[in-house]
Parts: C-alpha cells; sequence; structure tokens
C-alpha cells in the first residue's frame, strides 16, 4: 500500500523551493546590493572570519633576521646576496613566520619579486625559489616571466625528481592562465628521453583522474 504524502512536508517543501525561488531573484536583480535585499527578507548575513588575514596583521618581526628583512621589503635597505641568504634562512627554519613574509606576496610586494628573480638568475633550478614565484603570480600577473623561469629550469634541471616537481608546478600555476605548458614541454623533450616519459606518465596521470578527459586542454 502506497504510504500517503504528509501535508505537512508537502508545505515545507514548498515553503523551501519559494525561498530558493525569492533568493535567486534577489540575486539576478539586485548582484551589487544582494546583502541588503536578504536581510530585508528575513535573512542574516554572516562574513566569515578572515583568520589568515588576522593572522598577517597581527605579525611583526620576531628576530634580527625578520627585522632585515622586513626592513628590504618595505625599501629601506637595498637588495644584496645577505638578503637572498637571510630569506632563505628564514624560510628553511624550524619556526618561519609564515604570516609575516606571506602578507608581503599578498601584496605583490615588488621588492620580493626582485629577490625572487635576483636568486633565479644565481640558480636557474632553484624549485624553492620557482615555486615562491609561482606563488607570487597568484597576486600580480607575471606569465611571461613564470613561463620564461620555468622553461629555463626544466631545460636546465638533470635531476628527474626535481624536474617532475618542476613540470606539475609550471602546469598547475599556469593553468588558469590558458598557457599550454604540457604542450611545450612536450615539443620540447623528444620521445624516448626520460624527461619526455615523465611529462607522458604525468598526462596519463590527468587524464585518469579526469572524469570527462576531452575537458583537459593540453
Amino acid at each position: 500500500m502506497k504510504k500517503k504524502n504528509n501535508p505537512l512536508d508537502d508545505f515545507q517543501k514548498i515553503k523551501n523551493e519559494m525561498a530558493v525561488d525569492a533568493v535567486n531573484e534577489v540575486f539576478r536583480n539586485h548582484p551589487d546590493n544582494y546583502i541588503s535585499k536578504l536581510e530585508e527578507m528575513g535573512f542574516k548575513y554572516f562574513e566569515e572570519e578572515d583568520t589568515e588575514k588576522i593572522e598577517e596583521d597581527n605579525a611583526v618581526p620576531e628576530n634580527d633576521r625578520q627585522k632585515d628583512l622586513v626592513s628590504y621589503f618595505d625599501g629601506k635597505i637595498i637588495l644584496a646576496p645577505n638578503i637572498l641568504k637571510l630569506y632563505f634562512e628564514e624560510r628553511k627554519s624550524d619556526h618561519p613566520n609564515f604570516p609575516l613574509i606571506r602578507k608581503y606576496f599578498k601584496t605583490a610586494n615588488s621588492h620580493l619579486k626582485n629577490l625572487l628573480l635576483f636568486g633565479l638568475q644565481k640558480n636557474r633550478t632553484n624549485i624553492h625559489l620557482l615555486n615562491d614565484l609561482a606563488y607570487f603570480h597568484e597576486f600580480e600577473n607575471i606569465l611571461e616571466i613564470l613561463i620564461d623561469h620555468f622553461t629555463s629550469a626544466c631545460k636546465q634541471e638533470n635531476n628527474i625528481g626535481n624536474f617532475s616537481e618542476m613540470v606539475e608546478e609550471f602546469y598547475y600555476s599556469t593553468l588558469y592562465d590558458g598557457y599550454d605548458a604540457i604542450a611545450q614541454l612536450q615539443q620540447m623533450f623528444p620521445a624516448g628521453t626520460e624527461k619526455r616519459e615523465f611529462i607522458d606518465l604525468f598526462v596519463s596521470e590527468l587524464m585518469r583522474q579526469s572524469k570527462n578527459p576531452d575537458d583537459i586542454e593540453f
């Protein structure tokens, strides 16, 4: 025997559908002041707390190394090899002050960018600096610079483990810019070479992970 629907359940379902339609209409018709319109309908707006920004706003130098780095980022001292040394020391320390350094990435600090490029001039294949440059790219579009440095690094790197990390970072850091990093690397390294074998394996893994391989662009 078929169970009859509960009238209260049907009523609640209709109310929910009406609420969804009303909310959608607000977003369509009032995209610039949807918060106030939703509040007029009885909804309460809660903005999620940005814990990272709070950490960054409160971050201060905790030692002489960090003070010197901040002085450099603030333009009070000039770029020199010792600044790069301090940056590496902070990066590799047991307790790096991530919020302090991170806020200079997020403001696309020009002195920080120059420091990363200065380091890559000295060591084109340094994976840590390449990763940091890719992170910097999230806050300032430096696509051409990023492509140049990753391409050069991939050519020069002979350690296949480091090379594999470069390829993955290169692919993901330029993916949403529409750059075809994998196709460029496939052209750069002929079939049969160790580097090309890894690139092809990487492509196969991407295809395997994708529910619809046709959506992946190379």
